[in-house]
């Protein structure tokens, strides 16, 4: 137990909901999650500017995360903070969802195992999301999975089948139950609203 809060890192979710940013510094790479509205998630590498991630969801929608869709805040501009603060190093970006064919992406080197020796982002952009619909009073976060990711959702965030007329796999998790049990993240309230999250950045022992 110790070991693993010797690998813990600070990424104030609180800061990235009202400032529309914040910054997530780890051993090996440093990270900015910018936030539009409530819909779009963009993570960005400080050392070399690059767009790295990005997380696409509409907590008003049927299906909150799935196939790219029209949400209400594509084209939605970044906060005026963080364009003052970060603007003229990584606005704008030609590469900005270049991959736009999913909601939900991670490049390969910041992926677990990847070059960058950095793990669990797509856990933390998930969180982010989830927490983010418990705060705006979404009980249950429906997903439609993109190819074979059902098992993904399943084992990671403890997604279940999520009952339907059609043929299409629909995953369900119950937030009630799940957000404060994701293996590599731990939310830290104040008076029952979360303020920051203790992300573990290192692979499982």
């Amino acid at each position: 137990m110790n070991n693993y809060h010797t690998n813990l890192h600070i990424l104030n979710y609180r800061e990235l909901r009202e400032a529309g940013w914040a910054v997530l510094k780890t051993d090996s790479v440093n990270l900015i999650f910018t936030l539009r509205d409530c819909y779009m998630l963009d993570v960005f590498d400080l050392d070399s500017s690059a767009h790295v991630a990005y997380l696409d969801f509409d907590i008003k929608k049927k299906i909150m995360l799935g196939d790219a869709f029209g949400s209400p805040a594509i084209g939605l501009p970044f906060t005026n903070q963080f364009r003052k603060t970060f603007g003229k190093d990584i606005l704008p970006s030609k590469e900005l969802r270049s991959h736009h064919n999913v909601g939900f992406f991670v490049e390969r080197a910041y992926r677990n195992k990847g070059k960058k020796r950095l793990w669990n982002m797509d856990e933390v952009l998930m969180a982010i999301a989830l927490e983010i619909a418990f705060e705006e009073g979404v009980e249950i976060f429906i997903i439609k999975p993109t190819g074979d990711r059902s098992r993904y959702y399943r084992n990671k965030f403890y997604a279940r089948i999520h009952p339907t007329t059609g043929n299409d796999v629909i995953l369900r998790i119950n937030l009630r139950r799940v957000r404060k049990k994701l293996k590599h993240i731990e939310l830290h309230e104040i008076k029952g609203k979360t303020q920051f999250f203790r992300v573990n950045c290192h692979p499982d022992t």
